[in-house]
């Protein structure tokens, strides 16, 4: 384990990261696709993509899965997995020899989500448990099933081992842009022809 890793996106492409970094593919992942969105906001579409091109050497595998990479980097299996902060610490509280690098740059996040079903089944108990999973209480009991993000109810009390936000530089993520499906499809589509075309 590096004692002080390098916090720039920079170091990501450095030659001893040669076939040792996973990432997902962000056709399968929300949380790849967050990384390309990212990096479009902060380099610039085109000087992103010229980015994921000259990474893809580093890149040892593209996993399905956005958590995987961070439990191959956990079990030795590659140096660097690219993924959300919260899923680094579950590896962490496991006992992984691993740490968690915010990019000097600036990072992109979530805010993760939940839905009722127009006609679907119970809607009386689906609004109840909506509700419930809004309290306090219930965000509170993150760390039971190891998740440790940080809650969306300010009362909650922030599970000691999740990210501190206050030293992590985030981006001023644009939800509505990247979260639009024909912005998500068009660069998922350019993701393909220009960085998933190199794997084969």
């Amino acid at each position: 384990m590096i004692e002080d890793p390098p916090a720039s996106v920079s170091y990501l492409h450095d030659e001893r990261n040669r076939d040792d970094l996973q990432v997902a593919n962000p056709n399968s992942s929300g949380t790849a696709y967050t990384m390309l969105a990212t990096f479009v906001q902060l380099m610039g579409e085109d000087e992103a993509f010229e980015f994921m091109a000259a990474l893809d050497a580093n890149i040892g595998q593209y996993t399905q899965s956005g958590s995987a990479p961070i439990r191959a980097a956990a079990t030795g299996e590659t140096a660097i997995g690219i993924v959300f902060q919260h899923d680094v610490v579950v590896q962490v509280v496991a006992g992984a020899p691993i740490v968690t690098v915010s990019p000097c740059e600036g990072t992109g996040y979530e805010v993760g989500s939940m839905s009722l079903i127009s006609g679907g089944p119970n809607p009386d108990n689906a609004k109840l448990f909506y509700d419930w999973v809004l309290t306090p209480a219930a965000q509170e009991l993150g760390p039971q099933g190891n998740s440790y993000q940080v809650p969306s109810n300010r009362n909650s009390a922030t599970p000691p081992e999740a990210p501190d936000l206050s030293t992590i530089k985030l981006i001023d993520y644009d939800f509505a842009t990247y979260g639009s499906s024909d912005v998500r499809n068009r660069l998922l589509a350019r993701w393909d022809a220009e960085i998933g075309s190199l794997q084969q």
